[in-house]
């Protein structure tokens, strides 16, 4: 059922500004980071298609792919909504910076476009989508939040844009305690979070 006030979709408008989500897992990023010359998409045909099927990518909005190389994080976007790839790397450097993780992004995205050629869950082409990149967005000032950086960015993107969020000391320790909560509490943690925390206490 959709709500209306006269003849404009208020249903769409809700829809709209919370984007329906979906993360593949880095796992699967990193066979899309390949060269494209040597890209296989039997590779990571199956993974599609668990997405397609298990998770009905069809009605994401946003689909996000983590990249992970010597211990730094960046975020791709595949933004349905603006027709986009977003690109995040929080790292900050000097105007001349080139992120290791450049041709990575790069090979994800042409890489990405190849496989869905086959199987497009969605009525857009993405051969037709650009990358563009958001100005003026958050970054670390440390050497060691990217990650954590990369989960805010996939927190707080919307269909608007990327929601400001706290980068100082005490907001990043509050969510890094957030996170750890999150992941004792996870029903897929076997651990004895008791035993884990009596571990860690006696390290510290």
């Amino acid at each position: 059922m959709s709500l209306y006030i006269e003849s404009f979709n208020i249903e769409h408008m809700y829809s709209s500004s919370k984007p329906r989500k979906f993360a593949f897992s880095p796992h699967v990023a990193s066979k899309l980071c390949v060269d494209p010359s040597s890209f296989n998409t039997n590779s990571c045909t199956k993974d599609l298609k668990r997405a397609c099927e298990k998770n009905d990518i069809a009605k994401a909005d946003q689909l996000f792919f983590t990249i992970v190389k010597e211990d730094h994080w960046a975020v791709i976007v595949l933004n349905l909504i603006h027709k986009q790839f977003n690109v995040f790397d929080s790292n900050i450097r000097d105007s001349d910076y080139v992120s290791i993780l450049e041709k990575p992004c790069s090979n994800l995205i042409e890489n990405f476009k190849t496989l869905v050629r086959g199987r497009n869950p969605w009525k857009h082409n993405l051969d037709m989508f650009e990358r563009f990149s958001l100005s003026g967005y958050p970054k670390q000032s440390t050497t060691f939040d990217c990650g954590l950086f990369a989960i805010l960015y996939m927190e707080n993107l919307t269909a608007r844009g990327l929601k400001p969020f706290n980068t100082d000391t005490t907001s990043l320790l509050n969510f890094r305690k957030y996170i750890a909560a999150k992941l004792f509490k996870h029903p897929q943690n076997t651990l004895s979070s008791e035993e884990e925390l009596e571990k860690l206490l006696k390290k510290s």
